[in-house]
């Protein structure tokens, strides 16, 4: 058992490395008019106990569903989101760096490129293979222009979801943002849970638990709403939890978890939420315990962009 591990560990690294030396650029243009922009800077400190920042990257693009037979809308306009999260270097005190531009050119991509990839990532197609992963871990950056310079983050995550707004009998996929759905709180989803599975472990307490190759477990994989929450200015905001497992050994990033809690503004996108997955990994750097990020999860707690508190 121990030789297993070791080699998962070894190939592990050896399938990050690479993916790293394959990473794609997103270059964020000023002035686009091709998609809304909105940028937050949330602080660790009062989730993870170590004074860094977390920056948030919306780009928010209006996308018209439900046509009718006449060609006319039946609804309201969704948009898509395409989220780049950039965290913290924790080994060490720059989290990005300067960028020649110019040597990287071919590993550019477009937005219809980013497009392309929400569409896979966020839509379920019955001929398709199932997925385990519907994110992407350094293997796609965002560079953003300062000045004359470009900068591109030492860690990036980058995942997508669709803002789909209307009542909790239709079927929201994985990666759907539905601020009309039924709300439920993780504390009152894990006794429904336990009613119904009562031999089996909570799915987003097994932190510290090998993985379970059980491919059933995605079919469950859902972002549910828990409450409103009122910011500064009176603006309401939507608390959201990811029902998903932990995937991964503790020696791997568990990226597909995402931002597993996140607060929701309704035209601004995501300005809050919680990595567990990355600062987990990183957990002795970090004067939390085990027991800190359990009970952050039961309590549903999060960090807020400081423009909102």
């Amino acid at each position: 058992m121990e030789k297993l591990k070791i080699f998962s560990f070894l190939l592990y690294f050896a399938i990050y490395f690479q993916s790293v030396g394959q990473t794609k650029y997103f270059v964020l243009e000023n002035n686009t008019k091709d998609f809304e922009v909105s940028r937050f800077t949330m602080n660790t400190q009062s989730l993870y106990g170590i004074n860094r920042e977390v920056i948030l990257f919306n780009l928010l693009k209006k996308e018209d569903t439900l046509i009718g037979e006449d060609g006319k809308l039946n609804g309201q306009s969704d948009y898509n989101i395409i989220l780049f999260s950039i965290l913290p270097n924790l080994t060490g005190k720059e989290d990005w760096e300067k960028i020649d531009v110019d040597t990287i050119q071919s590993s550019f991509i477009t937005l219809d490129e980013l497009e392309q990839l929400h569409t896979k990532n966020s839509l379920s197609y019955f001929n398709n293979v199932v997925k385990d992963t519907t994110k992407y871990f350094n293997t796609y950056k965002i560079i953003v222009k300062k000045e004359n310079n470009y900068y591109v983050p030492k860690f990036c995550l980058l995942q997508f979801y669709s803002v789909r707004n209307r009542p909790h009998v239709f079927t929201n996929v994985y990666g759907t943002i539905n601020t009309e759905d039924s709300r439920y709180t993780i504390i009152e989803f894990e006794k429904i849970f336990k009613e119904t599975y009562p031999r089996l472990d909570f799915p987003l307490n097994r932190i510290d638990k090998e993985p379970l190759s059980f491919m059933d477990w995605t079919r469950d994989r859902k972002e549910y709403l828990s409450k409103k929450f009122t910011l500064k200015n009176n603006l309401i905001g939507y608390q959201f939890w990811t029902y998903i497992d932990w995937t991964k050994h503790d020696f791997q990033y568990d990226f597909e978890r995402g931002i597993d809690r996140f607060l929701y503004l309704p035209g601004k996108g995501i300005i809050g939420g919680s990595f567990d997955f990355y600062f987990y990994f990183h957990r002795k750097k970090l004067p939390i315990k085990y027991s800190d990020f359990i009970q952050n999860i039961k309590e549903e707690k999060l960090m807020i962009a400081d423009s909102f508190k």
